[in-house]
């Protein structure tokens, strides 16, 4: 062996014992979990792009955007993991698309990371992300794999652009309509409180709803936007007042779930597709019109309904047959995320 750069030549050595053991380290072995991933998802997104934007790089290569960055993260329930993984895979995608639309922004591209005690616990969840990532049409494009982890847990983030005006829940005012806009056609998923309007529907009716809320917010229809998330209606309900700083009166009357659904769960349950809109005096024509425009065929999926008003009383409130209820004081926390001084303009 001759010497390198005046290092001496190291003809003791023995090769093959080195060899074996660097063979056998955990960086190295581990990577061999990243073998599932690849299995599942395309490994050229962004074809156009050149072999440099093939997954299994350090970074993802995405395509030039404008407008303004998006990027949003959740992380899954551990039991629904367990209970559901394909579906917690889906979940992973789904949440994170809606976030993105919330904002009035479109999303780009996926990145998650997964642990899992053993491969054959990382297939169902990888399936599921897969299938929601196709059915969307916004590709995965990196990540993190661990199959040797003492437990089991995801997390998917998204990067997405908006052209603007952004939906932020800042930009909601007194004498706004809060606007239900959801889509009703779907199933429960018991035992879990998810109205599932999605993992059967057709691929082009997910994009088409999903490119809804950048058009809403490009045209000014809606003022402010917060998707339905985990606390349910009524619990983004709470988080959009203390947003923006407005109260908000919400009249159960005028909200109708869909057949087989008690008014509990619909209020409480993860809609798969659903938004509280902040619409402006005079916009709701224009709204109703925009949501109209995006349906095609006989049926129809969404459902636009006025259901209340942001207020300048804080807190929330829950009214039917002319009682109102408190909800959530204006004065206590939920999030901590509260209303800009001075206030945002919409």
């Amino acid at each position: 062996m001759s010497a390198i750069n005046g290092a001496p030549a190291n003809g003791s050595i023995e090769l093959a014992p080195l060899v074996a053991l660097l063979r056998q380290l955990g960086g190295i072995r581990g990577k061999n979990a990243i073998q599932r991933p690849a299995a599942h998802f395309p490994h050229q997104p962004f074809a156009e792009l050149g072999p440099a934007a093939a997954l299994g790089d350090d970074a993802a290569l995405l395509p030039a955007s404008s407008g303004q960055l998006l990027l949003a993260s959740e992380g899954m329930d551990p039991d629904l993991i367990e209970r559901d993984p394909w579906f917690a895979g889906w979940c992973g995608v789904l949440v994170n698309l809606s976030d993105i639309a919330a904002m009035g922004g479109r999303p780009l591209a996926l990145v998650n990371s997964l642990w899992c005690r053993e491969a054959d616990r990382a297939e169902p969840v990888l399936a599921g992300l897969q299938a929601a990532a196709a059915r969307f049409g916004v590709p995965v494009v990196g990540g993190h794999t661990n199959l040797s982890s003492p437990y089991d847990a995801l997390a998917v983030a998204v990067l997405g652009t908006a052209a603007g005006p952004v939906l932020s829940a800042r930009f909601a005012r007194p004498g706004d309509a809060c606007v239900l806009l959801v889509n009703t056609s779907g199933r429960m998923r018991h035992p879990d409180p998810f109205w599932d309007a999605a993992t059967e529907a057709d691929p082009a009716l997910l994009r088409r709803q999903l490119a809804l809320l950048p058009q809403l917010a490009e045209s000014g229809a809606a003022r402010a936007a917060k998707d339905i998330s985990m606390g349910g209606l009524v619990g983004t309900a709470v988080m959009f007042s203390e947003s923006s700083g407005c109260g908000l009166l919400l009249d159960l009357d005028a909200i109708t779930p869909p057949g087989g659904v008690t008014l509990e769960a619909w209020l409480s349950c993860f809609p798969s597709f659903g938004f509280l809109l902040a619409v402006a005096p005079g916009h709701g024509e224009a709204l109703a019109r925009a949501v109209a425009a995006s349906e095609t065929g006989p049926a129809t999926t969404l459902l636009c309904q006025p259901i209340g008003r942001f207020t300048a009383e804080p807190g929330v409130r829950l009214q039917a047959g002319g009682i109102a209820e408190i909800l959530w004081h204006g004065s206590e926390a939920l999030t901590g995320f509260t209303a800009l001084a001075p206030p945002l303009g919409g």
